[in-house]
């Protein structure tokens, strides 16, 4: 079989030049610590990892939602506190209105404060989160859960507040980030039915300020607080719920992470061990090309 001088040259370049290719590829995989450097490499592990990479993101947003999920019911929670704080102070209050010895001034005195405990109540049950958005608002955050249409009679309006917004925190787990404002209405009143909290603080003030006593207060106060302590025990049981949520979302994330670096990660040992095999294999095809440009005809008859 008779071989051109040219094919050898091509044959020889040709040589070198795939031991090159497979250097590069070698020291681009060492340098970026990864195995997979574009699908081709590992199309069946390639694939995997993409929808690894999808499952890490879709945890990292669980994680966001649970942090503000967490954010949200933690001013909720100090709100309800302020409410009970503000109703054990006018629970007081009402205790000394009930005194016998007290007059009329007295009783109005008293009124004055109570008067601006219902503002504070209503500045609690308007509190507002980071966004802007009303916390006992429900589905309508951006409408004002809570007023006071009518000083003369005591009317209140609590608004459209209804329902909970939520917001996944897991494959299949979502959680409530707050509660309406009709936690602060409907619990069992000393004259019977059912009152609001609205309702308590405006009929003490007015029955005060007229010079009498309200005993029912008292009552009244202590059913709003069984109805607030409820709603706080509610809402520690989600955060708790979420504490829970978020380990399970990192201990996943971590099994995640372990999965797609045994796919695409680097074994560096072997990686090395590789790459001075290749550049063994460059240089003996270089030195192998130096010996084949020798033989020539012209080389010969020279």
């Amino acid at each position: 079989m008779r071989i051109s001088t040219s094919q050898m040259f091509q044959q020889s370049v040709d040589a070198m030049l795939a031991r090159q290719r497979e250097l590069s590829q070698t020291e681009l995989q060492v340098a970026s610590g990864k195995r997979i450097l574009r699908p081709s490499d590992d199309p069946s592990a390639a694939v995997r990892v993409l929808d690894l990479k999808e499952a890490q993101q879709r945890l990292s947003q669980y994680q966001r939602n649970a942090d503000a999920a967490m954010a949200k019911l933690d001013q909720e929670e100090t709100a309800l506190i302020g409410v009970e704080d503000l109703l054990q102070r006018v629970r007081e209050l009402a205790v000394q209105g009930n005194n016998g010895t007290l007059n009329a001034d007295d009783r109005r005195a008293i009124a004055a404060e109570v008067w601006q405990h219902l503002d504070s109540f209503l500045q609690f049950a308007n509190a507002r989160d980071a966004n802007g958005e009303y916390l006992f608002g429900g589905f309508q955050s951006l409408s004002k859960p809570v007023s006071l249409v009518d000083v003369n009679t005591g009317q209140f309006d609590y608004g459209v507040a209804t329902g909970q917004r939520m917001l996944q925190i897991g494959d299949g787990r979502e959680v409530a980030t707050g509660d309406p404002s009709s936690i602060f209405t409907d619990f069992a009143a000393a004259a019977g039915g059912t009152t609001d909290i609205g309702k308590v603080l405006w009929s003490l003030a007015t029955s005060l300020e007229a010079g009498n006593g309200y005993p029912d207060a008292m009552t009244d106060i202590d059913s709003a607080f069984t109805s607030l302590f409820n709603t706080r025990a509610r809402i520690g049981a989600r955060m708790n719920a979420i504490e829970d949520q978020k380990a399970a979302n990192d201990a996943f994330d971590l099994a995640v992470a372990d999965v797609r670096s045994s796919l695409e990660d680097l074994d560096y040992a072997e990686a090395i061990s590789r790459f001075n095999q290749q550049l063994t294999a460059l240089q003996a095809s270089q030195q192998g090309f130096i010996k084949v440009q020798d033989l020539s005809l012209f080389n010969f008859l020279r």
